[in-house]
């Protein structure tokens, strides 16, 4: 039933791949963040992008059957957990279903329910909080790039890193720190970064800013004392990074050490295995769920299966997680990575673990050739988008026995599988929930 020119009464059918409800009122295709199906809302309309309108919330007028009270104030705004309301085992139902469809074309063995994740709150080890134009702080409503909600509370991290975000808004409204304005480009403070080892319980603070006044001496901006003095008390380290480009992003090239350590230490504790020790710079990429990642490095090492005169090539390697910790199955190691900070670490951490026959190479793995190697086993972990063109073109040109593939995108998973399909088969395939509440889930898939 149709109430105004933008508001109507559907039935939420389906989730899209972004894990928005879907409807199909009067013929159209709408697209309701924070919906489930089964839900039947008032949603009004909101533009439309790409032949689909997005929709916002009027009313829920019936709730699904899988809908649930959550625990977050800011559930059904914040962008972080989009899934909150809705009932664990069917987060894992509809993250299996997820998968099966990007690979409905793709012949696969049967897709088993995600392991889940052994935490649901406080899970995260990184999170990259936004500073908004009024002094917010916090993540982003989804569809509202220029507004953050100003987060007093977060359930992923933990509630040393709340303490951390209030003592962050407490200096800058003191110290009269300029925010970053999105829509303007002016304004100082863009970001507070944090980062923790779970295991070790080192907290890490990361305060990305624009550039400072020029007459501002070497190593400092304005308040940083202040800074300092705010946050030692809930960070075992504060690193200051300036980034003076327009594009939302929070990394710098560069980090100042204002106190503490510059780099940051985790441990993964994989079966009975002796803990591994892994150093961590500011921009490195590490699985974010730890315990999650535990069970998610132990299902690569299964599905690697090396044996002792085998010969590794992890691929986006990043600081070394997959190959130091399947190193000690395999007779050589290599490892490829973009990010030139995280290979002369990832180097330092196979000494610190005590694998002395792994080495690590600086360049974009779309530039690796597999260079006078046999390759018995391929570990990719590629980002969002999925291998490079000329990536998949070396693999079918030197094909390694078996590959290992961690992906965080289904789409791009299949989109991968279809070429290597040209000399692969998924032998096996398992998800994990490294990322509860949000429609994200990781998938291994060995392909003999």
């Amino acid at each position: 039933m149709r109430h105004t020119k933008t508001s109507m009464d559907c039935t939420i059918n389906a989730l899209d791949h972004q894990g928005r409800g879907v409807c199909h009122p009067n013929g159209k295709t709408v697209a309701v963040p924070f919906t489930l199906p089964g839900d039947v809302v008032r949603v009004a309309l909101r533009g439309k992008q790409k032949g689909v309108h997005r929709g916002a919330i009027e009313e829920i007028i019936t709730p699904s059957p899988d809908r649930v009270q959550p625990p977050c104030p800011f559930a059904g705004r914040c962008g972080g957990c989009p899934w909150q309301m809705m009932d664990g085992a069917a987060q894992i139902r509809h993250k299996r279903d997820r998968i099966a469809d990007a690979l409905r074309d793709i012949p696969h063995p049967p897709i088993p329910d995600p392991i889940p994740s052994p935490d649901q709150w406080y899970f995260r080890n990184r999170m990259d909080y936004a500073v908004g134009a009024d002094g917010s702080l916090g993540l982003r409503e989804p569809g509202k790039w220029w507004e953050v909600l100003n987060l007093e509370t977060c359930l992923l991290m933990s509630q040393p890193a709340v303490a951390c975000m209030d003592a962050f808004r407490a200096w800058m409204r003191t110290n009269a720190i300029a925010p970053w304005n999105t829509r303007t480009h002016e304004g100082f403070a863009r970001a507070l970064v944090l980062r923790e080892g779970k295991h070790t319980g080192e907290r890490m603070a990361v305060v990305i800013t624009a550039a400072p006044p020029q007459s501002t001496a070497a190593g400092t901006f304005p308040g940083s004392d202040a800074l300092v003095r705010a946050l030692a008390p809930h960070c075992t380290s504060v690193l200051w990074g300036v980034q003076s480009r327009v594009a939302d992003v929070s990394f710098a090239s560069h980090y100042e050490t204002l106190l503490g350590s510059p780099v940051l230490h985790e441990e993964l504790h994989i079966a009975d295995d002796p803990p591994l020790t892994y150093t961590i710079p500011p921009n490195a990429f590490f699985q974010t769920n730890t315990r999650a990642a535990e069970q998610l490095v132990a299902t690569v090492r299964e599905y690697a299966a090396l044996t002792p005169t085998e010969t590794l090539v992890d691929l986006c390697c990043g600081v070394g997680t997959f190959a130091i910790a399947l190193a000690r199955d395999a007779g050589r190691v290599i490892g490829v990575e973009l990010e030139e900070s995280a290979v002369a670490v990832a180097q330092e951490n196979a000494h610190r673990n005590g694998v002395e026959h792994a080495e690590f190479h600086h360049l974009p793995a779309e530039q690796w050739l597999f260079p006078n190697a046999t390759v018995d086993c391929l570990i990719v972990d590629p980002p969002r988008s999925g291998l490079h063109p000329n990536t998949r073109a070396s693999i079918l040109a030197n094909p390694p026995r078996r590959i290992v593939y961690v992906s965080c995108n289904p789409h791009a998973l299949a989109e991968d599988l279809r070429v290597l399909g040209e000399r692969y088969k998924i032998a096996r395939i398992q998800p994990i929930d490294l990322f509860p509440h949000s429609p994200h889930v990781e998938t291994v898939a060995l392909l003999t």
